[in-house]
């Protein structure tokens, strides 16, 4: 027990030293005038450990008293520091020395996971000062008054939705279908704030991260942007690329979860349709990186084009509904094949885990291409029908085309 209490009370002294750091480094490169640093954050976490532990030990009143005398030091540094010196603006170090006593007090408590994760964090908002304040800069005020409309329907909206089926075989659900709508303009969203900080490679970067979501939506968020952002039309066709071959990893990654018997059956066929894709993004990559010019970026919230995928994505989940309800009997193919109109990841969990008991391997194997070559078109479908026909929808619909026959006819040989 008393080794026990050690290691937390060690692991608090670490976090304030982690965050005391960063104030120390901070001071010598002249971005501060702190009133603490290397010594003193390591100590503002011992003293919240101790505070936790003395308060555990004799009255939970020692507690509130050592909050209180943190906070009345830290306001009186503040002052102190204020009224010396001309350099000194904000109270960004005063109140991570406050958050550092309660990354203390989590510590002693056993929360260290919590209390690592928080000082992270801490420390990277104070080391990233410069860049935050430089992005701030550049916001305009369209910019900001879409993130605020952003935060209304994902924050106020989204959680005031009922999260259950409504109608015939209770199809339709509002949670579901609005938290399509939310993660469309999410991907969007993140894209724009990606392509605003890193240039172009920000849609690449947001393509992946959204393929280990929903490719899907990555295609249409997308898809919507290459109408108004034409002049980097390559780079939108990579990132829905590179999204849609992160969906045939995730397969890969869930078989093997479930049943790695059957994901001998899978590899080879996923692997080359993976190998294609990679090689058809590496030839984009090679022709954006050419054909740099100068980007206009428009709103980076755009809800109408979301709301009309969200109609399209309620639909389809009727339909799919309705399949697996009424013809189901039908067989695993049929299934297969109407389940990836919207979604892989349900039909693979489902037909890897029959795989380990009832079903064949080669026809689990065949059922989930099957899935995924159906989404594959369905994806190049919306990229052709939501987005500029001319160029991206083209070259998406063009290229899956070709993908969905190579599945096809891997499915035959294999």
């Amino acid at each position: 027990m008393e080794l026990a209490i050690l290691q937390n009370f060690l692991i608090a002294l670490a976090l304030g030293a982690l965050v005391g750091l960063e104030r120390e480094y901070a001071r010598y490169r002249k971005r501060g005038n702190d009133y603490a640093g290397i010594r003193t954050f390591p100590l503002i976490a011992l003293f919240g450990a101790l505070s936790a532990y003395l308060g555990e030990l004799i009255s939970p009143m020692i507690l509130i008293v050592g909050i209180v005398l943190t906070g009345i030091l830290i306001i009186f540094a503040y002052y102190n520091i204020a009224g010396h010196s001309r350099h000194h603006s904000g109270a960004t170090s005063e109140v991570a020395g406050f958050l550092v006593f309660f990354l203390g007090v989590l510590s002693y408590y056993g929360e260290v996971t919590l209390a690592i994760v928080l000082a992270v964090i801490i420390t990277i908002i104070l080391y990233a000062r410069s860049m935050l304040h430089h992005f701030a800069k550049k916001i305009k005020p369209l910019e900001m008054a879409d993130t605020l409309k952003f935060a209304v329907i994902a924050f106020v909206i989204l959680p005031l939705l009922p999260n259950q089926g409504y109608g015939p075989l209770e199809m339709f659900n509002p949670y579901v279908i609005w938290l399509m709508v939310v993660f469309i303009s999410g991907i969007g969203f993140a894209g724009y704030v990606l392509m605003k900080w890193f240039g172009e490679r920000g849609i690449t970067i947001a393509g992946i991260l959204g393929g280990l979501v929903s490719s899907t939506a990555v295609t249409s968020s997308f898809a919507v942007r290459s109408k108004k952002e034409t002049k980097i039309y390559r780079t939108l066709v990579l990132g829905v690329i590179l999204a849609n071959t992160i969906m045939f990893v995730r397969i890969l990654i869930e078989v093997f979860v479930i049943n790695k018997e059957l994901l001998w059956e899978l590899i080879l066929p996923i692997s080359i349709l993976i190998v294609i894709c990679a090689i058809f993004s590496y030839l984009l990559w090679r022709k954006a990186k050419e054909a740099k010019g100068k980007v206009h970026l428009s709103s980076p919230f755009t809800l109408g084009p979301a709301l009309k995928f969200g109609v399209f994505f309620a639909v389809i989940l009727a339909l799919v509904k309705v399949a697996d309800v009424y013809l189901s009997s039908k067989g695993v193919y049929l299934v297969s094949f109407i389940s990836g109109f919207a979604d892989v990841d349900a039909i693979t969990v489902s037909l890897s885990q029959l795989s380990k008991t009832s079903l064949s391997l080669d026809i689990a194997r065949n059922g989930i291409l099957l899935a995924a070559l159906t989404n594959v078109g369905v994806k190049g479908g919306i990229a052709y029908i939501f987005g500029d026909r001319k160029k991206f929808g083209k070259i998406i619909l063009a290229f899956y085309v070709v993908l969905i026959l190579l599945g096809l006819g891997l499915m035959w040989v294999f």
